[in-house]
């Protein structure tokens, strides 16, 4: 049972993980991308399930920077529809790599 909970939570970040890198990998998304991107991502975070703690914070950090783009964008690219989805999408991934970075290479910094 822990294993299908665990497995759960895995495609649950993928899912996530998949909408934020969907429009910075390809010009166009697609049911099958997206299908296919899901499992990496979730294969990835079962496989590297022990850095569960690292994986939430980055998840949370693109999320919270996913709110804060859109906001930000609404402003700033009234117009631009197309461009603007994916500079959201490659601010939120940036955000997420950028902790993972910091967290590895700098391990005096506790941002969280």
């Amino acid at each position: 049972m822990e294993l299908l909970w665990l497995i759960a939570k895995c495609i649950l970040i993928g899912i996530i993980w998949a909408a934020l890198l969907i429009p910075v990998i390809f010009n166009n998304g697609g049911a099958i991308k997206y299908i296919l991107t899901v499992c990496i991502a979730a294969a990835l975070c079962f496989f590297f399930r022990g850095y569960n703690a690292l994986i939430n914070t980055m998840t949370l950090i693109a999320l919270v920077a996913l709110v804060i783009s859109f906001i930000s964008s609404m402003a700033v690219f009234e117009k631009e529809s197309k461009a603007k989805s994916k500079i959201i999408a490659f601010s939120c991934v940036i955000a997420g790599l950028s902790y993972l970075v910091t967290v590895l290479f700098f391990s005096s910094v506790h941002i969280l």
